[in-house]
């Protein structure tokens, strides 16, 4: 560890701060944590002092320590390994959890993100956009590409295709294309995607900063909104009307099912990312 006196200085700073507050310890405790890991008071790999001891310098009890431990390890900020201790982890994780951006998934892990535009078009798909959106060749799409930064590293090359009648013009989208598409009721409902190893092109390690042939996670991945939620309904008419389409009496057999609105590729560096799936029996 860098400075352990820096460390719980600032620690003891952020849980004594709001003493008045209704926070519970835990959490204050916790955001200090997280807070000293993004300030590089604690580096990747640093080992934090055991339970005990930083309750002892914090002057809270090892139970309000553990319980913000379990929270970090939970968001994959903190690594426990048995009979070694805890330190902070070398990769970003991600869990199975309700469907989400990137910005989002960064977030409710304490991850700070960031991205640069690399390009905002419209066109016609691809045979591969035509048969990931379910359009024909001749229907326009709109594409988002950007580098996503994570704590202030490039991690993620993100492409987004969406059809037109989704996304008319993507040049609307500054910051989140999700916060855009809640806001205008086209926010995916569900989404199927699949994960394969990738060794990135000079062009990839260029942007992600990272040597040629690297190990990447890519990941493809295909969202969907409910026919419902494309289509209104004027009541007492009968008539299905949309912002895109009109619906024909056989077209009326597609409510109830979903339609696929965004077909992403996305490529991770794999020394930074880690996907973690959690599985039932």
């Amino acid at each position: 560890m860098g400075d352990i006196t820096l460390f719980v200085e600032h620690l003891k700073s952020e849980t004594t701060r709001d003493h008045a507050s209704s926070t519970p310890l835990y959490l204050r405790v916790q955001r200090g944590i997280e807070q000293a890991i993004e300030a590089g008071l604690v580096e990747v790999s640093d080992a934090l002092p055991a339970e005990r001891e930083l309750a002892t310098l914090l002057g809270v009890s090892r139970v309000t320590v553990r319980n913000a431990v379990r929270a970090l390890v939970k968001k994959g900020i903190l690594v426990q390994r048995h009979g070694a201790g805890t330190f902070v982890a070398s990769r970003s994780t991600s869990r199975f959890r309700p469907l989400a951006s990137f910005s989002e998934d960064m977030r409710n892990r304490g991850v700070s993100t960031d991205s640069i535009w690399l390009n905002r078009s419209s066109g016609l798909p691809t045979p591969e956009e035509c048969d990931a959106l379910e359009i024909m060749p001749e229907r326009q799409v709109s594409r988002l590409y950007r580098l996503r930064f994570a704590n202030g590293k490039p991690m993620c090359l993100e492409h987004s295709v969406l059809p037109a009648t989704i996304l008319p013009d993507p040049n609307e989208i500054e910051n989140s294309l999700y916060d855009w598409l809640e806001a205008h009721g086209r926010r995916p409902t569900r989404a199927v995607q699949s994960l394969s190893a990738h060794l990135a092109d000079a062009s990839q390690a260029h942007l992600l900063s990272v040597p040629t042939g690297s190990a990447c996670l890519h990941i493809r991945r295909r969202s969907y909104l409910s026919y419902e939620k494309l289509y209104r309904i004027r009541p007492g008419t009968g008539a299905e009307t949309s912002d895109m389409l009109k619906l024909d009496e056989n077209d009326k057999i597609l409510i109830g099912k979903d339609r696929p609105i965004e077909f992403v590729r996305s490529y991770y560096r794999g020394d930074l990312y880690e996907y973690v799936a959690e599985l039932h029996y």
